[in-house]
């Protein structure tokens, strides 16, 4: 690492201990989840350097320590946070068993994750919208430096993961975009929660706002070129949508999503082009081959079946011929990683823990888990850290629907929380 970037490394540390020491106890640790969810957009994808990845997240960490020791908060985490928490204690636990993964991600990516999940569970009402907020604009920023990196720099900030892969929405026109995310899929997620929390408007925004957020997001998403997520995405709105208990706005949230179904399909956007090249490519195939590999991860020995080799081991399971991915020796399928790397066992408590977290979860949130647990078809999405801190952290958020603890909300308020 260059003398230069040292410095400008420790001058960026010290600024941020600086503006946590400024910040007001009580909004804290909103912006300690805020510059979690920063510092895991720019700096933890499996492909930045190491002299960035280890340091950035220390630096969240230290970060996310300060705030709960400035703002005295003691917390029990609640039910999602403790889902959270199980998951990555069970993949901790076979990691130090198998040694599968290297211990030091067992502090900088677990740790990260559970300790960004748990001052999340924490957040006062208007530290909530704090989060929200970064969300939003941190989608804005990264769009803006995805139309840079299409357009001016000759390859990705972090360098392509996989090789280079041209957007269908553009018929090929153009690479598509990762931003800091390192992979499309990523940065598709991430503008894809963003888009979800713009369109479920927990922190109250204006229409004009909201509206601004929602374009930003679609437009990330058309950069990503990612197919899946846009689907995703469409399942994440339509679980909100159902989920309205009042008539009248679910009636409208359904005539909105319908008059922009029937312009989709009145406008030429190569919509059957986009599916037809989906299901000649070697996404699709390759995809395929995750699911094709079942049968001979369930025919392992017994204990194998049952515990896997540990989270990291998918290696093995290529070497022995038991995964069928055809481009890549990447699985893309969540599901099937957890089967292959930490057994059926894995896969029960992977279930268990979405089906927790999303039965005590709010509507936005249980959007963005629909919305996740459909990404689960087409990506691995734990084993990259940066998706695995957000992933974990949002998750964990308080419900919006609900006052903060020792709150009673006035009468406009509760019907605003019905509505």
């Amino acid at each position: 690492m260059s003398p230069l970037l040292l410095f400008g490394g420790a001058v960026a540390i010290l600024a941020v201990v600086l503006l946590m020491i400024a910040v007001p106890p009580r909004l804290i640790r909103g912006v300690a989840v805020s510059f979690t969810v920063v510092a895991a957009s720019f700096g933890l994808a499996n492909i930045a350097p190491d002299s960035v990845r280890p340091p950035v997240a220390m630096a969240a960490i230290g970060v996310l320590v300060l705030a709960l020791v400035r703002s005295r908060a003691v917390a029990s985490g609640g039910v999602r946070f403790w889902a959270v928490a199980s998951w990555w204690a069970y993949i901790s636990l076979g990691v130090l068993l198998t040694g599968s993964y290297g211990t030091n991600r067992i502090v900088l990516y677990f740790g990260l994750a559970t300790l960004a999940a748990y001052v999340a569970s924490s957040l006062g009402r208007d530290e909530l919208r704090m989060v929200y907020a970064a969300i939003a604009v941190l989608a804005a920023i990264q769009v803006g430096l995805a139309f840079v990196e299409i357009l001016v720099l000759p390859v990705p900030i972090w360098g392509y993961s996989g090789g280079i892969r041209y957007n269908p929405f553009t018929n090929d026109a153009f690479a598509r975009a990762q931003s800091t995310f390192g992979h499309p899929i990523l940065f598709a997620v991430y503008v894809g929660i963003a888009l979800i929390v713009a369109w479920s408007n927990p922190a109250r925004w204006s229409q004009k706002w909201r509206l601004v957020n929602l374009t930003v997001a679609t437009v990330g998403l058309g950069l990503s070129g990612t197919r899946s997520a846009v689907a995703a995405v469409a399942v994440g709105v339509l679980v909100h949508v159902a989920l309205n208990r009042s008539l009248t706005s679910w009636l409208r949230s359904v005539v909105v999503v319908g008059a922009v179904v029937v312009v989709l399909l009145n406008i030429d956007i190569g919509i059957g082009t986009i599916v037809a090249n989906l299901l000649d490519s070697g996404s699709w195939t390759h995809r395929l081959g995750a699911l094709e590999s079942v049968r001979a991860l369930l025919g392992r020995p017994p204990l194998e079946a049952w515990f896997g080799n540990g989270f990291g081991s998918e290696a093995i399971l290529y070497d022995r011929g038991l995964m069928q991915q055809t481009f890549l020796r990447a699985v893309d399928n969540m599901l099937v990683y957890a089967l292959g790397t930490l057994g059926i066992v894995g896969v029960i408590a992977l279930l268990g823990f979405w089906v927790v977290a999303f039965c005590f979860a709010d509507r936005t949130i249980k959007a963005v888990l629909a919305m996740l647990f459909a990404m689960f078809f087409s990506f691995d999405l734990f084993t990259w850290m940066n998706a695995g801190v957000i992933t974990s952290l949002m998750i964990a958020l308080p419900r919006a629907d609900r006052p903060a603890p020792g709150v009673v909300p006035n009468a406009g308020t509760a019907l605003a929380l019905r509505a």
